[in-house]
Formats: structure tokens, sequence, C-alpha cells
């Protein structure tokens, strides 16, 4: 085991769980190998190209031993910055393949987040595009480098011709067909407890925290999960999640490879283009967002598409509204299976491929077996069937603790090894579990985590603004939208949000921590110590008491 600070994983427990054959003495790197030999001739497709396992694994090794040429080595951090497609689970398993950690980050990070991810992490190789939807994703990695000691190498994804020369590219890294020797591997090595991959959460807190999940909890979840999911080998499954997220990485890439599944890769979202992807590539499973549910059970030409091979259609990171899901299976017979969790544990609970409508569309399924469940009141005591409780958790499926933050972790998890979630949940009487919201200001965007701080700092800096909250609102798409509640000086006079979009962006924050409308107040309502009373402000806005004073963008 490699220790860090901020570890809550003890050797004591895992020695358990490998002792009880909960955990096996794999790698997620032996489970791809595996694959290989078993299903060389499967093929995994994004929207540029094919790789059956066999090319996969070639490409995994060439990529590898590129990293070990420019001195990665077992435990350093290659972080990767890139959309859904192939050369990111490349990057992932090359990493995996010499006992690197994969550091997955948004590709839309704005500069502050950026820097702070990379630093965090002691990054020393950083893969990313040129730009991103208009964002120049490589040039803000250049910008950031000198100030980043350990950041030796700036790999750019794309094609060799189009790069300056003096520019090394992931395609350079993938083609070398260069092997590393056994002595090489048997060095580098990973084994079942060491770090696999590093996932950045804002968490309960809002602060950023590196979340540190091993091969052997990564794998005991990706095989536990496809259990409860039914996957099956040689079975497609098409994933418009982000990978750079866990649910989009956990059901759309680790699940179907631990069951010797195929993984299909889906970046530019429309609902139009999913349902083509569904109608040409005929897969078992797709993996979404809450925003890409209601947009396919939206979508126009839904009941025109062959939708037949679709088993399930598997969504986590926010609430769907019942109706939504009752016509996306009325219309298809397409099952949604509802997965409830947090990146520092994966799932706690799911529902089942064969549960009622009723119950996939009004809770969030069981605890998922091999997994501990508890709800409990402010101190620490289980509640009552049916009480609400904040749901505490844990189990094999748990990370290792947050990267170098021992105060966030000593804050979120307890000395008897229980995460505590902050989430508000109760059971009903059939043992599902039905989720009440959060016990937080943290805003849950689309299944994006929005820290409200960080916009209400970058707000603050407005010339007009006097004051700020900024807190979520109710929103069918998105579950929760983002408000900003703002009080101006005097003398000035209420703008659009575009002009406040563009002052943010200026300010370093990212497109998805815009506010999505803006509200003007002439207070906020405040404790008597002075503290911003926002839970006042999120229930005048779910009553929809304040829309007649906003400005919308």
């Amino acid at each position: 085991m490699i220790y860090f600070p901020g570890m809550i994983l003890t050797e004591q427990r895992a020695k358990s769980y490998l002792e009880q054959k909960v955990w096996t003495e794999e790698s997620f790197i032996d489970v791809l190998q595996a694959d290989v030999r078993k299903y060389p001739h499967y093929l995994h497709k994004d929207e540029k190209r094919s790789l059956t396992y066999e090319e996969l694994w070639q490409e995994v090794n060439s990529t590898a031993a590129s990293l070990y040429q420019l001195g990665v080595r077992k435990g350093d951090k290659v972080a990767i910055q890139l959309p859904n497609c192939l050369d990111y689970v490349v990057a992932v398993f090359a990493a995996g393949r010499i006992g690197a950690v994969a550091v997955l980050l948004q590709v839309d990070l704005g500069l502050q987040a950026l820097q702070y991810s990379l630093s965090k992490a002691e990054v020393s190789v950083w893969i990313g595009p040129d730009s991103f939807r208009g964002e120049p994703v490589f040039e803000t990695a250049k910008t950031i480098q000198p100030d980043l000691p350990h950041l030796k190498h700036l790999v750019l994804q794309g094609n060799q011709t189009a790069a300056p020369s003096d520019v090394l590219t992931f395609e350079q890294l993938r083609s070398t067909n260069a092997y590393l020797s056994p002595a090489e591997l048997s060095a580098n090595q990973p084994s079942a407890l060491d770090p696999f991959i590093m996932v950045f959460t804002s968490g309960t807190t809002g602060s950023p925290k590196g979340v540190v999940q091993l091969h052997a909890n990564y794998l005991w979840a990706s095989r536990a999960y496809a259990s409860v999911f039914r996957f099956r080998s040689g079975e497609a499954t098409l994933d418009v999640a982000p990978i750079c997220h866990q649910t989009g990485m956990l059901a759309g890439v680790m699940m179907p490879i631990a069951t010797g599944g195929r993984v299909l890769l889906l970046d530019r979202f429309s609902a139009p283009r999913l349902l083509k992807w569904v109608s040409d590539e005929r897969p078992s499973y797709i993996v979404g967002a809450p925003p890409h549910v209601i947009h396919v059970a939206n979508a126009p030409g839904l009941t025109d598409t062959d939708t037949s091979s679709v088993k399930l259609f598997i969504y986590a990171g926010a609430p769907v509204p019942s109706a939504i899901l009752q016509r996306l299976q009325e219309n298809t017979g397409i099952t949604v299976g509802a997965m409830f969790g947090w990146t520092e544990g994966f799932l706690a609970t799911s529902t089942r491929p064969d549960d009622p409508i009723e119950a996939i569309s009004s809770t969030v399924g069981f605890a998922i077996p091999g997994t501990e469940v508890k709800l409990v009141d402010e101190h620490g005591n289980e509640v009552a069937q049916g009480m609400p409780g904040e749901m505490w958790s844990r189990g094999p499926n748990f990370s290792a603790g947050y990267y170098h933050n021992p105060e966030a972790a000593a804050r979120q998890w307890d000395t008897d090894g229980w995460f505590h979630s902050g989430d508000l949940l109760r059971q009903d009487e059939n043992g599902r579990y039905v989720f009440m919201g959060r016990a937080d200001d943290i805003i849950n965007r689309g299944g994006t985590k929005v820290d409200p701080k960080a916009v209400e700092d970058a707000c603050a800096l407005h010339p007009s603004i006097e004051n700020v909250a900024v807190v979520g609102a109710p929103d069918e798409t998105l579950g929760q939208q983002t408000v900003a509640c703002i009080v101006l000086k005097e003398g000035f006079k209420p703008f659009q949000a575009a002009e406040l979009r563009n002052f943010l962006s200026q300010h370093g924050l990212a497109k998805f921590q815009f506010p999505d409308r803006l509200i003007f107040l002439d207070a906020l309502p405040l404790t008597h110590s002075g503290k911003i009373k926002k839970k006042d402000l999120r229930r005048q806005l779910q009553d929809d008491e304040l829309f007649g004073g906003e400005h919308r963008g």
C-alpha cells in the first residue's frame, strides 16, 4: 500500500478484504489483459475511430512505454483532460500499466481550478486537447506550467502534422509500437492495493478534494454493479456521460471492461445523434446524466427509432422527474436504472432492472449487496424506517481517502470507517431508499457539482455588486440551476446575465460555474450573526416568489 496524508483505509481493513476474498489480488490492468486474451476482436468505438481489445492493448503498451521514457514511474500522477474518446481509455490504462495514477480532470475546467488540481495532485504529465468548444485548453495548461514544479510534460491530443514541431502529441505516444522490458514492467507493476485513479470532487464543503481509488475497490465496485445491472461479455455500452466523472468512467468504461463488454463513447451529445448511434450500433446499455435522459425522452424521433437492443438506460447525478421516466419506458420499452452514491464510494444504492416503473421513478433503489448503509439523526443514532436521516455508508466500494487532505478526510469519515454523506434519505416500506435532498449548499447542476462560494467570490469582484448569494433552484432538465441573488451598490442598475458571465470568464471561472439566472434584491436575508440565510432564498425560489424580479440570461 502507498500511504498518503488523508488516507482513511487502514492496512487492517484492506488485509481483511483480501483475506475474506472480498477483494481479489488483481489490478484492473490484469483484467484488461484477460479481456484481450479472451475477446481479442471485440470492438470499441468513439466518434472518430475504433479499436479491438487487441489494438487497445497495443496502444496501451506503446503509450506506457512512452510515458516511461518521459520519466513516469509507479506512483507518479498523469493528468488526463480529454473529452469522451478512446484516447482517454488508452491513457488511463497506459498510466496504470506502469503503476502510475490517472488523474481525471473535467475538460472545461477554468484556469484556477486546473492549476489547483494539477498542483494538489503533484501531476508530472498532462494530456489534453488543443481546445474544447472554443476554450483554449492547451494554452491554459501551458500558461500555468511554469508555476507547477512537478509538471514536466504537456502532451497534446491530435495529429502530429497539425501540431507545432516542439509539441509532443498523444498520437506519438500511442503509435511508437514500443514495449517495456519484463524487468521494467515488473518494477512498476501495480498491485490490488495500489492507487489507480484520482478524481477531484467538491464534496460537502465545496473545497476540491482528490479522491484516490485503488485497483481493488474500483474493480470490486465495477463487478458488483455490473452484476446488479446484468452486464454480459460482448454487449455494448453507449456512454454519453463525461468519463472524467465517475458515472461515465465507472458505468461507461470500467463495468464493460470488467465483464468483457464493448465501449462506445459519444462526446457531442444531442438526442438525434444518440438515437442514430443506437440504431447503428445496437447497444445493450446507455449511460448518461439526467439531462441526457430528459432530452432523449422528449426527442421527436424517439418512437421512429428501433431501440429494441437497449436493455437499460443508466443514469446518476440528480433526480429525473417521474413523468419523464414513465414516458421513456412507455414509448420505447427501455428500462431506466438509477444509481445513487458519491465519488468517494461509487454507489450506495441502485434500482434493479426488474423494478416497477413506480419504484424507479420515485426511489434510488435498494442498498448494493456488500455495502453497509444506515440513516442517522443529527446525533448519529439510526432513525426508524420511514423517517429521514443522513446516509452513512462503508464497505469495499470506498476509496482510500483524500489525497493530502487529512482535515477533509477526518470531517467526512469517522474512526469506524463510516462515510458521512450529507445526503438526506428515508427508507420506504419495501426497503428502497428515497432521496430527499442535500444537507449542504453545494449545487448539483445536471450531475456537476457547483461550489457557490467560488462563484460568489468571483461575482463579488464586479464593481456594481454589493453582496451576492449563489443558490440552487429547481430545474426540470438539470435538476438544479444556479441562481445569483444580487444586491447592487447604490446608484448602479441591474444588468443582464451575459455581462456577468463575460466578467466571470475573465476571472477564471468555467462555463459550468456561470449563474443560469440573476435576481436583484434590496437586501439578503441574514441571521443575527450576519450569515446569509440561504435556506430562505432557496425556499422563496422554490415557491416562485422572486421570479418577477429576475433578469434572465
